[in-house]
């Protein structure tokens, strides 16, 4: 009797370590493919807003913003609040202008990573994606958005003759879980340019952005993926196997040299 229960137990702990293992590898399924999910989703949006901007950032571009000690605004290449366009994994635009309580904005819109252990440290409440050690290295996907007041300085198509750098008051907000650090991945093959006749082209992006940043330095075209990683049992697994792929180009740029020239 003695040995036939120590072969039950035996027995049991076999089937219990199966049956956690089934879990597991179940769990790990549906996490993957939720996370495959929200990367689509996320790709989509971003590129719904590159097909809609009425300026694109170019490359070279430094960007500052939020506040220097803001948690979601925090650029995991360099630990502060600033950003380089085509440097690090950024991608930031202007929307078409619109009226806000009576007053003409534009849209400030910029997608970027965020270190998830940084965030799960300072954020609170709704705020925060949910501790989890294993995976303190990887990566959020964050959106930071900002109305901006165009004011007198306005061109005939509406957007500001200077194009801003430094955007403050305001703060990011979570867009995807579980990047895989340098899983967020920008390129930009495009720029604005014009013909003689004043008609715009496809011209190839300078390699320094001008010193006043201007409408007509537009980038034209956007290439970008989004690979997920979760760490679980000891080891890492990009999810999905290979990057998500997206390219836009937006409708809304200038068509003429007059739309952005002051009269």
């Amino acid at each position: 009797m003695l040995i036939a229960a120590v072969i039950g137990v035996a027995i049991l702990a076999l089937i219990a370590a199966g049956l956690r293992s089934s879990s597991d590898s179940l769990r790990f399924v549906q996490n993957s493919q939720l996370l495959t999910e929200d990367l689509r989703n996320a790709g989509n949006l971003v590129s719904d807003y590159l097909s809609t901007a009425a300026f694109i950032y170019p490359p070279g571009v430094t960007l500052t913003i939020g506040g220097a000690g803001g948690y979601t605004v925090r650029n995991p290449n360099t630990n502060n609040n600033t950003w380089r366009i085509g440097q690090d994994p950024a991608i930031a635009l202007l929307q078409p202008p619109r009226l806000e309580s009576g007053v003409e904005v534009v849209k400030f819109v910029m997608i970027y990573p965020v270190n998830r252990g940084w965030v799960v440290s300072r954020a609170s409440g709704a705020e925060n994606p949910g501790s989890d050690p294993a995976n303190n290295d990887k990566w959020l996907l964050y959106i930071y958005e900002r109305n901006l007041v165009v004011g007198s300085n306005r061109l005939p198509n509406g957007l500001p003759a200077t194009i801003p750098t430094d955007i403050s008051d305001s703060t990011g907000n979570l867009l995807a879980d579980y990047v895989q650090p340098g899983g967020f991945v920008v390129t930009y093959s495009d720029c604005l340019g014009f013909d003689e006749a004043g008609l715009a082209t496809l011209a190839p992006c300078p390699a320094a952005p001008a010193v006043s940043l201007r409408p007509e330095h537009s980038a034209v075209r956007v290439r970008f993926s989004l690979q997920g990683e979760i760490r679980q049992g000891g080891r890492d697994s990009r999810v999905p196997a290979n990057p998500l792929r997206f390219e836009a180009a937006p409708r809304n740029l200038p068509k003429r040299l007059t739309d952005i020239t002051l009269n």
